[in-house]
C-alpha cells in the first residue's frame, strides 16, 4: 500500500472544517453571522497562491498524509489523498457515525438484492463546468476499474447503466455494505471524458481545484467557482509537505504555515501554549503493524514469526514512541469497532517475552552453530530485512526497537527505507515491513480483510493464504447480519492470529496543531482512520451545524 493510505475520516474535518477557516477569520465576527455569511467570512488580505504569495490557509504534513504522485483518482492510492485536498468526491460519504450518506448521489433504490438505482443530485457540476449525471458516473467508474486493479475488490460490479440522472449498479452477488464501499475515495467521481491534465489531473466535483502541483512536495488551490454546495471559506489554500518533523514544527512556529496534520506526539508537546495554538486528538482504526514475507527462508517457520511477535515491547512503544497517544495492539481491529477487541479470542502471544521467545527458538531447533551471534538451521540464518516508510518516525522507531531486541536472541535486523514502499512490496523484496494502515477506512471489517489476508489480495504481500479465511472472508461480504458479521469476523481474526502472517503493535491516536488563527477546525469524525474526507466548506460548528451550503432540513431530506 502507498504511504499516502491515510485512510479516511480525518480527511473529513481537516479540509471539511478546516478549509473553511481561514487563518485570518476573525472567530468572534464568523460566530454571529448566517450560515451563508459564515461560509464567505474570512479575511480577505490579498493573499493568493497563484502568483507564488502565501496561500489563505497554508497547511503541513509528511509524505504520508499530502503526498500525491498525480492528481488521477484511479492512479495508485491517489484517489485518497484527492479527497483529502478537497478536490474529488464520491457519491456517498461517511457520517460522524460512521454511516453512509448521499452526497453526489442523492438518492438510492433497490428493486433487489443485486440491484442499486442511484439518483445523481441535480446542479452537481465537474470544475470544468460539465454537467455530473448517470453517463459521466459511468465513465468514471469504467475508467478507474480499467485502471486501477484494486478497484474490483474494493466493489465487485457485473453491470452498470445509465440513464438520464439514473445511474445503476448490478452486483454479482447481494452485497449489503455496498454504500459503505462507495465511500471509498477510489470510487471518487471525476470526468473521465477528458485525458488527464499532466500537472494538474481530472476534473472532479469538490470544492478546491489545483492551480499548481508537484508531486510528493505541494500543491496549491483555489476554490472551486462551480462546487455545488457553496463557497468554501479560504480562497486560496497550499499544501506544504515537509519530511523533516523538526523543519515542519517549526514552520508552525515561525508562522510559515496554519496547521499540522497528523503531527507526533513529540511535535503536539511543543505547542502547550494555549494562547497560540490548539492541538486535536482523535482515536483512529489506524495501526502499525509487522508483515511478514512468508515466501523468505526462516519467515515461513511458524516458530520464527511467533517469537519475533514476543520480542515487541507494545507497552513500552505506545508509552514511550507515541508519548500514551497509542493503544498497544495484539489483535486485529481495536475494541472502538464492534468487531474489534481482543476479548474472547485465543491469543498466541498476549505480552513482551524475549526469554519466552528465546525458549521456542530453542524448541524449534535454531542455534548459533559458528559463533557469529546469528541463530541458524538446516544452514539458514536467521537474518532478514525489515522496510518501513522513510518519513514516519514511529515506524522507524518501531524498527530501531526490534532490532535491538532481535539481536538479544540470536535475530539479526537490517533496517531499509523509502519513501515509496509499492514496488520493493509488490515484487517481494523485503523479509518484513513495518506498515501503518487504517483498519476499518469506511466502516466496514472486508475493507481491510480483502485487502490484506485473502489469497492474493492488492496489499498481501507476504503471501499469506488459507482456504478457511478466504471462505470467512466471502460470506463476510454477503452477510447482512451484523451480530453474524462480528461472529464471522471474530473467527476470521481467530484464525489469522493462529497463523501470525502479520504482527499487530498499536492502535494510534490522531493528533493536529494548529495556530488559534484557525477556525472551525473539528477533526471528531477521525474515528476510523486517522484522516478524514475532504467535505470543504463546513462552517464553524461552534455556532453552525450546516455544511457546505446545505440546510438542516436539506440533510434530512437527503437521507435515503
Amino acid at each position: 500500500m502507498k504511504k499516502e493510505i491515510v485512510s479516511v475520516m480525518m480527511a473529513a474535518c481537516l479540509f471539511a472544517s478546516l478549509a473553511t477557516g481561514c487563518g485570518t477569520a476573525n472567530e468572534s465576527e464568523t460566530s454571529s453571522k448566517s450560515g451563508s455569511e459564515a461560509a464567505g467570512a474570512v479575511s480577505k488580505s490579498g493573499e493568493t497562491t497563484t502568483d507564488g504569495e502565501r496561500a489563505d490557509l497554508v497547511l503541513g504534513a509528511t509524505t504520508g498524509f499530502f503526498g500525491a504522485e498525480s492528481l488521477d483518482v484511479a492512479y495508485n492510492w491517489d484517489g485518497w489523498i484527492m479527497s483529502i485536498y478537497g478536490i474529488s468526491e464520491n457519491l456517498y460519504r461517511l457520517d460522524e457515525n460512521i454511516e453512509p450518506q448521499p452526497w453526489i448521489a442523492e438518492s438510492v433504490e433497490t428493486p433487489d438484492e443485486n440491484t442499486w438505482v442511484f439518483t445523481i443530485r441535480d446542479g452537481v457540476t465537474f470544475s470544468n463546468g460539465k454537467t455530473v449525471d448517470a453517463k459521466a458516473v459511468k465513465a468514471c467508474f469504467e475508467r478507474t476499474y480499467e485502471k486501477n486493479e484494486r478497484a474490483d475488490s474494493t466493489l465487485k460490479i457485473k453491470s452498470m447503466e445509465a440513464d438520464g440522472m439514473k445511474f445503476t449498479i448490478v452486483t454479482p452477488e447481494p452485497n449489503p455494505t455496498l454504500l459503505n464501499d462507495l465511500c471509498d475515495p477510489l470510487l471518487g467521481i471525476y470526468d473521465a471524458t477528458e485525458e488527464p491534465d499532466e500537472e494538474l489531473g481530472v476534473s472532479c466535483t469538490g470544492p478546491y481545484v489545483a492551480t499548481s502541483f508537484t508531486a510528493m512536495t505541494d500543491v496549491k488551490m483555489r476554490a472551486n467557482e462551480n462546487y455545488w454546495g457553496g463557497a468554501p471559506k479560504a480562497d486560496t489554500v497550499e499544501l506544504k509537505i515537509i519530511d523533516d518533523q523538526d523543519a515542519l514544527d517549526m514552520a508552525l512556529a515561525n508562522g510559515e504555515i496554519d496547521l499540522i496534520a497528523q503531527e507526533t506526539a513529540n511535535g503536539a508537546s511543543k505547542f502547550t501554549d494555549t494562547s497560540k495554538y490548539t492541538t486535536d486528538t482523535v482515536t483512529t482504526t489506524r495501526a502499525n503493524f509487522l508483515s511478514f514475507n512468508l515466501k523468505t527462508e526462516g519467515l515461513d517457520d511458524l516458530a520464527v514469526r511467533q517469537a519475533i511477535n514476543y520480542c515487541i515491547d507494545r507497552e513500552g512503544y505506545a508509552d514511550v514512541v507515541y508519548q500514551g497517544f497509542a493503544t498497544p495492539c495484539y489483535g486485529i481491529y481495536p475494541d472502538n469497532l464492534a468487531f474489534g477487541g481482543t476479548d474472547g479470542l485465543n491469543l498466541t502471544v498476549d505480552s513482551y517475552d524475549a526469554d519466552k521467545a528465546k525458549e521456542i527458538l530453542a524448541d524449534a531447533g535454531y542455534q548459533d552453530t559458528d559463533g557469529d551471534g546469528i541463530l541458524d538451521k538446516d544452514g539458514v540464518n536467521l537474518s532478514f530485512k525489515v522496510l518501513t516508510y522513510s518519513y514516519n518516525d514511529n515506524c522507524i522507531q518501531l524498527a530501531d526497537m526490534l532490532q535491538a531486541e532481535l539481536s538479544q536472541i540470536g535475530i539479526e535486523l537490517s533496517i531499509e527505507t523509502q519513501d515509496v514502499l509499492d514496488d520493493p512490496l509488490a515484487s517481494g523484496d523485503f523479509d518484513l515491513a513495518i506498515l501503518n494502515y487504517a483498519m476499518a477506512p469506511i466502516g466496514t471489517p472486508s475493507y481491510f480483510i480483502n485487502m490484506l489476508f485473502t489469497t492474493g489480495a492488492s496489499n498481501n504481500y507476504g503471501g499469506y493464504s488459507n482456504e478457511k479465511v478466504d471462505a470467512l472472508a466471502a460470506e463476510i461480504g454477503t452477510t447482512s447480519d451484523n451480530d453474524k458479521v462480528v461472529s464471522l469476523t471474530r473467527e476470521l481474526e481467530q484464525q489469522v492470529l493462529d497463523d501470525m502472517p502479520f504482527a499487530f503493535v498499536a492502535d494510534q491516536q490522531l493528533s493536529c496543531s494548529y495556530s488559534k488563527k484557525v477556525s472551525g477546525f473539528d477533526q471528531s469524525d477521525g474515528i476510523l482512520s486517522g484522516n478524514q474526507y475532504s467535505v470543504c466548506g463546513r462552517i464553524n460548528k461552534e455556532t453552525q451545524e450546516t455544511k457546505a451550503g446545505t440546510t438542516a432540513k436539506d440533510e434530512t431530506d437527503r437521507k435515503r
